[in-house]
């Protein structure tokens, strides 16, 4: 019986040991995913054409939180702020943060911010954050740079904006 409770004891610790957390950019593709998903109900932002994306709204969590859009003309410009309050669709996907991005008329600029975003227990991925500030904004999309990507107990670690396009496919 001693054996038996050693073996069980030393696989169990073995298993703990090595189990394969998920890398950042495996965190991040599943952050994007998820994060897209929240911004179908937006209406303004999803509307064709760039003028027509103007305008500010807030949308409540079917859950809980909100998540407030506003898009200002400034200059040659415009300045996009995407703010998530306590934000959940889905059980245990929560999102906190703000992405602020500076556009001129040809939808070329720099992302700002940091979004962070818990996850149920039942997931494999961890709790994130995500700082946008190294992401250049190229034809509306991300199109140069990196993400900060902080795991729990980690070091932020880039990833490359690319990640953003893998998760819309």
């Amino acid at each position: 019986m001693k054996k038996l409770f050693t073996i069980i004891i030393s696989t169990l610790l073995f298993c703990f040991l090595f189990a394969e957390t998920p890398s950042a950019d495996d965190a991040a593709l599943t952050f994007f995913k998820k994060l897209n998903e929240t911004q179908t109900r937006l209406t303004y932002m999803n509307k064709k054409g760039s003028l027509a994306k103007v305008g500010t709204e807030t949308v409540n969590g079917i859950i809980s939180g909100t998540v407030f859009y506003d898009v200002k003309i400034k200059g040659a410009g415009a300045v996009v702020t995407l703010r998530y309050t306590n934000y959940c669709d889905e059980a245990g996907w929560i999102f906190d943060g703000e992405i602020l991005t500076n556009s001129n008329m040809s939808q070329n600029g720099t992302f700002t911010g940091t979004v962070k975003m818990k996850t149920p227990n039942t997931s494999n991925t961890p709790e994130l954050e995500v700082c946008y500030d190294n992401v250049r904004l190229v034809k509306g999309e991300p199109g140069s740079g990196y993400y900060l990507v902080t795991l729990p107990g980690s070091n932020p670690e880039k990833v490359d904006y690319s990640t953003y396009q893998k998760s819309k496919q």
